[in-house]
């Protein structure tokens, strides 16, 4: 991964670019920015360009032998770790090496992925991502040896968030004072949830959300879709390359037909049909599970939008027609609590909620929002 793979985002290279120059690199850089984003990739770009042997001006080579590892990510002197779960395969010390080749298979489709395209590649979707205590070992262990090939090892934790508390405590005092040639680059989607303890001990570094101009770039690649659809798939993906690009390619006529026909039945208290629409959700992928969701999610937010400026809501012609005949029975207050509901469920299927137990729920409460709207 370079720099010149990474589209946009020429901040945050310049910035990264002047830390080596400046021979300022903070020993934890924490890579912070949303689920999408460019930060995964970035780190990366920047652990190629720290190790490449030609450097250029403003990028690594590309061609040398350092470079041309770290392509594969397989360079001796990158050791990745990220969350896991145990699979029929794996039950004792779950680490990320374990799964080292799948990661890579995963991250090279998709560098922007998140954890629910990487527990689904694996094929451990219904299990709770984890950084364990045996991980912190792990890394501990291998900050005994000396770099292979470059002049620093580079430890790159993709999303610390999932660490255990027993596996951030262990990794407190390396996090603070390293060997001296060690780097670490966390990146996280949600650092909040990390200790005050870890945040402390690092150097934060903001990767802003992609402009749509550089999602368009990226898309681009797909030629035989237009620039309505590419158009459209930006505006609904929250500034998500991952996002974007999912909903290029998977058609959502589909998701709309279905969610028409769900909230007709959650209308008129169907639940016979609801039932089976609960089948249709419960054997979809958690992946396409949280995309039907946020896919609604979008869509309601669109018709709240709509009550206020007409001008601003992008979509295509028959979710314009749906967005006009649904919002016509709801003010804006009605809506917003409908946001809200969606929101919720797509926080709990995050959680690992029942998803037969959470579409239900939000049937019920959709249904019992309806008829109070009726009287």
């Amino acid at each position: 991964m370079r720099f010149s793979d990474i589209p946009g985002l020429q901040e945050e290279k310049k910035r990264l670019i002047s830390f080596f120059k400046s021979g300022k690199i903070h020993h934890a850089l924490l890579f912070f920015g949303k689920e999408g984003s460019g930060n995964l990739p970035l780190a990366l770009a920047f652990a190629t360009y720290l190790n490449c042997d030609k450097k250029i001006e403003n990028d690594s080579c590309g061609d040398c032998p350092s470079c041309n590892m770290m392509q594969k990510l397989i360079h001796p002197d990158l050791h990745l770790i990220f969350p896991v779960a145990s699979s029929p395969k794996i039950t004792k010390e779950v680490v990320s090496d374990k799964f080292l080749e799948s990661w890579r298979i995963s991250f090279t489709e998709n560098p922007y992925m998140n954890i629910n395209d990487w527990f689904e590649i694996c094929g451990i979707e219904n299990k709770k991502p984890n950084i364990s205590k045996e991980e912190a070992k792990n890394i501990i262990k291998k900050l005994s040896l000396k770099p292979f090939q470059s002049k620093q090892k580079i430890n790159l934790i993709w999303l610390p968030e999932y660490m255990h508390n027993s596996t951030a405590n262990a990794l407190l005092k390396i996090f603070e004072e390293p060997p001296g040639d060690t780097l670490f680059f966390l990146v996280s989607n949600n650092y909040q949830k990390l200790l005050k303890t870890i945040i402390s001990r690092v150097q934060m570094f903001k990767v802003n959300n992609f402009e749509p101009v550089d999602i368009k770039k990226y898309l681009g690649k797909y030629d035989d879709s237009s620039e309505q659809e590419i158009d459209s798939a930006i505006f609904l993906s929250d500034s998500s390359i991952n996002a974007a690009e999912k909903i290029l390619l998977n058609s959502e006529d589909d998701n709309l037909s279905f969610l028409k026909d769900w909230l007709r039945n959650c209308y008129s208290e169907n639940f016979l049909e609801i039932n089976k629409k609960m089948e249709w959700f419960n054997n979809l992928s958690k992946m396409s599970k949280r995309a039907f969701l946020h896919y609604s999610l979008k869509l309601m937010r669109e018709a709240l939008v709509s009550k206020i400026e007409t001008s601003l809501v992008k979509v295509s012609a028959e979710e314009e027609k749906f967005i006009n005949n649904f919002k016509k029975t709801l003010d804006k207050d009605s809506l917003a609590d409908i946001i809200l509901l969606f929101d919720m469920s797509i926080s709990n299927l995050d959680g690992n909620a029942n998803p037969k137990i959470l579409f239900l729920n939000l049937s019920i409460k959709l249904s019992n929002f309806f008829q109070t709207i009726k009287t």
